[in-house]
């Protein structure tokens, strides 16, 4: 077995855990909101991530389902990693999965994301969660995804994965600045003491 083709069978196992991940996420959302409110948000989704999906969105999926399943296709556009660079890589996306989802599960139905604004606005139940690994950054779900979507596509090593990877991420990270607007509408001076003692995305070093 070559280096290349143990790489590609660890990104398409490590793909198939993201999305088995992502549909799990989704679903528990369904489940402990309103249907018809996350409808809503489904439908108030922010023209960022509607630009995202449609410029971005099919040459990613695209480039993902090339590498998998027909590499040969694209391996003009591999681009020339070493080996140990790619293996470190697979050692920052392992752990990327159950940080994301202890994030998750931290959370749970407080989940700024899973509401539209106004319903989120109007909710009682919605307490600030400061614990686990919201101890350390604000947004450790969106840390957690954007390390092992990155990580994946270095993995990968190729163009077509790499270059839609990247503006897809600074796109969902801009769309977090709306979010942490609601929240401080919902929170008020809670949460921008919050924001003072907590990092949004990488954790300081003490």
């Amino acid at each position: 077995m070559t280096n290349e083709l143990l790489f590609r069978i660890i990104f398409i196992i490590l793909w198939l855990i993201f999305i088995t991940n992502l549909t799990w996420i989704r679903y528990t959302t369904r489940k402990t909101t309103d249907t018809s409110s996350t409808i809503q948000a489904i439908r108030h989704e922010s023209r960022l991530h509607i630009i995202a999906l449609a410029m971005f969105g099919p040459f990613w999926f695209g480039g993902i389902i090339l590498y998998m399943i027909f590499p040969g296709l694209i391996a003009f556009l591999s681009i020339p990693l070493p080996d140990w660079f790619r293996a470190i890589m697979i050692g920052v996306a392992i752990p990327s999965i159950p940080f994301t989802i202890w994030g998750y599960r931290t959370i749970g139905k407080n989940w700024v994301h899973a509401f539209e604004s106004s319903t989120f606005l109007q909710m009682k139940t919605q307490t600030l969660v400061t614990n686990g690994p919201y101890r350390y950054v604000r947004n450790p779900i969106y840390l957690g995804s954007f390390l092992y979507i990155l990580s994946l596509a270095l993995i990968a090593a190729n163009w077509l994965i790499l270059l839609p990877t990247v503006p897809l991420i600074i796109l969902v990270y801009s769309q977090m600045k709306n979010e942490e607007a609601m929240l401080i509408d919902k929170f008020g001076n809670e949460y921008r003491e919050y924001m003072k003692r907590t990092p949004r995305l990488i954790p300081r070093v003490k």
